[in-house]
């Protein structure tokens, strides 16, 4: 199921949407929650029509896609936790795990734990 066809972000835009994910993170990875974020990373791969939204970003530890959380982003744990979302998934609609504040979010909600996973496996039959 392919959602509808959303325009691509100006490049104001889009400037703006790293802008509040780098004040989002404070610098710190929101994966690990510990180490500095290094490289931003796109829920949906951009090779995959992934935007640049604040909702599709997320401000990672490690580089190129194969070290640090940003490694960890592509593989199944990066699934599990929504750092990577499907290409016919809304990222804004798929909960994400921020380990540096504990929450799981689904945009802007936070969600509880139990309602996060159970979304979880929802989206996983959504294909």
């Amino acid at each position: 199921m392919i959602g509808p066809k959303v325009p691509r972000p100006t490049p104001a835009e889009s400037r703006a949407a790293y802008a509040e994910v780098r004040k989002r993170a404070a610098g710190i990875c929101e994966g690990c929650g510990a180490a500095p974020a290094t490289e931003f990373h796109h829920r949906i791969y951009r090779s995959r029509g992934g935007l640049d939204t604040v909702v599709n970003l997320l401000h990672l530890c490690g580089w190129g896609n194969h070290t640090g959380c940003h490694g960890i982003a592509h593989t199944i744990v990066g699934a599990q936790t929504g750092w990577s979302v499907h290409g016919w998934n809304d990222p804004a609609l798929v909960p994400v795990f921020n380990k540096r504040t504990g929450l799981w979010t689904r945009g802007a909600e936070v969600l509880n734990p139990i309602n996060a996973v159970e979304y979880m496996l929802l989206v996983a039959q959504m294909k």
